[in-house]
């Protein structure tokens, strides 16, 4: 630990050789104020004049014979956070009011009396020499410490080697609290201390307002946008500024090392994307794909997987750095969707973005989770340019055989291209499409011309030519049990001209269209008819 970590407190100060006469009155609490400057102040109105941590020089001439603006001044003193009070006694003031004292004692607010003449200017140039010679010190051991980190990064040794040099840097309990990983404590801490420090930390959840006097410092480790982890000073003692731009540095460092480390997996990852491939090609049993799996994450729980796939608007290859980019991005969605549950295995098959998302929690919510962990997803993309997820997505089935990934695979690209047809869906699961998937099934064996044809034709011809409304009358009619009351309410038409427009589709769809069998092939057919020609209006 540097010497630059020792802050010069109010008791320190009383150890200078201008101070040996100085009368104290100070609680040991009030002495251990830290002081950063030195100040000579003779008006009663601070206002904004100060900025916290000065030692105030003052001959009181300006509030001695006035015990309500001398309590005034002390106060704004107080309020304006600085570390003391010194007066001169003598020529101006001949001695404190006793309501000034009660009230330093009550705040633990430091009173130095000189009873005898004494150069303000002395003790000034004395503290501020001190504070300049710091400041130079401070600047010098914190180029020695980036020299130090610089070397660890490049001895890639890992983050352990840094958060060690943090504590003998500041001698304070370093805590490192990594996205989806244990957390690391250095100096080692006992389990249940540690449970109980954790306890008191909510990942990715930053302090409201750091609080250095109560020895606490936090700072987020960031890369490219994205929270990766928290990294933590505590001490018993308020934190001083060295002991925070070391902090600064070491998590700058941390994240280089987390980039570097996470780009070195992804780009191995990537590498074997040969493999995935093959999987969602159905080319491994369910064994193999455990014993790959837990090669990688020997961690990770094999509940069961969903596979997310995303349209790519351009080929992958167009964009410049195609592949760098795409690590990029990869590592950005693990730790996403990491933090939601699944753990994620990349590919790009014909123009899309696969990801076979492994479930970690036993499907508990695993919509919500997903479509949350999408959603923060796109949000980090800033740049409309290089933007990989914005464009239509879709959700495959989710099993619990994971010899059965394409499955998940064909019915996310299933989902995805209804979406085209139809639109993009709020809830774009395989498992929510229900008709639409017989429809698009229909479709693609050409049978869906035949089946509007047959069974709505002459319905949509009259309404091609008379703008009977009899499509949109049926589906109203359909969809609330064939009650007239609320179909025409809904449709805000009387009930005769209801009962005009159903004798009209009875005579072009025949007596028996409300029969169950015939029903249902009409309702597929409306069905159809939006899916290929949009919204019956």
């Amino acid at each position: 630990m540097v010497e630059t970590l020792m802050q010069l407190t109010v008791r320190d100060i009383l150890q200078r050789p201008l101070f040996q006469k100085a009368e104290t009155i100070a609680s040991e609490e009030a002495l251990n104020r830290t002081v950063r400057w030195v100040h000579i102040m003779e008006v009663t109105q601070i206002g904004k004049l100060l900025s916290g941590n000065e030692l105030i020089l003052s001959t009181g001439i300006g509030w001695h014979d006035d015990e309500e603006l001398s309590l005034s001044f002390l106060r704004q003193l107080i309020d304006s956070g600085a570390s003391g009070l010194c007066i001169e006694l003598g020529t101006y003031t001949k001695k404190p009011s006793d309501a000034m004292i009660e009230l330093a004692k009550r705040e633990n607010f430091p009173l130095l009396f000189f009873h005898e003449e004494v150069r303000y200017i002395d003790i000034t140039q004395d503290l501020h020499a001190y504070f300049i010679h710091q400041h130079h010190r401070m600047v010098y051991e914190l180029e020695a410490l980036s020299t130090k980190l610089n070397q660890l990064l490049l001895s890639g040794k890992g983050i352990m080697p840094l958060l060690k040099l943090l504590h003998h840097t500041t001698g304070t309990q370093v805590a490192f609290f990594p996205l989806n990983a244990e957390a690391e404590f250095v100096p080692h801490m006992p389990k249940a201390k540690a449970d109980s420090f954790y306890e008191q930390w909510i990942y990715g959840e930053m302090f409201a307002t750091p609080d250095l006097k109560r020895g606490l410092a936090h700072r987020p480790i960031l890369a490219l946008d994205h929270l990766f982890a928290d990294l933590l000073l505590q001490s018993e003692q308020e934190l001083s500024e060295f002991q925070v731009l070391a902090l600064d540095r070491c998590a700058t460092a941390i994240a280089q090392e987390m980039m570097r480390t996470k780009y070195m997996e992804e780009r191995r990852r990537y590498k074997d994307e040969m493999w995935v491939t093959d999987w969602l090609s159905g080319k491994h049993a369910e064994k193999e794909v455990r014993e790959y799996i837990s090669s990688i994450k020997p961690a990770a729980k094999l509940y069961g997987l969903t596979v997310c796939v995303f349209r790519l608007s351009l080929k992958l290859a167009e964009w410049k750095e195609g592949e760098e980019l795409l690590i990029q991005k990869n590592m950005v969605a693990r730790a996403i969707f990491e933090g939601e549950g699944y753990f994620l295995l990349p590919a790009i098959l014909h123009d899309h973005i696969v990801f076979v998302l492994i479930d970690q929690m036993k499907q508990l919510k695993w919509k919500d989770r997903l479509l949350r962990a999408i959603d923060r997803l796109r949000k980090t993309e800033h740049n409309p340019d290089s933007a990989l997820f914005a464009g239509t997505f879709g959700i495959g089935k989710y099993v619990t055989d994971l010899s059965r990934a394409k499955e998940g695979y064909e019915s996310a690209r299933e989902t995805v291209a209804i979406q085209t047809d139809i639109g993009s869906l709020s809830s774009p699961f395989f498992n929510d499409l229900h008709t639409y998937r017989i429809i698009s099934g229909l479709k693609k064996t050409g049978m869906l011309p035949a089946l509007i044809e047959e069974y709505i034709g002459p319905l949509a011809r009259y309404d091609q030519e008379k703008n009977g409304q009899l499509l949109k009358t049926l589906k109203v009619f359909l969809s609330l049990s064939g009650s007239k009351q609320d179909t025409a309410k809904e449709l805000f038409i009387v009930r005769q001209t209801l009962y005009h427009r159903l004798e009209k589709i009875a005579s072009l769809l025949g007596d028996d269209y409300l029969v169950a069998d015939k029903r249902l092939a009409i309702e597929l057919a409306l069905n159809a008819y939006e899916y290929t020609h949009g919204a019956i209006q």
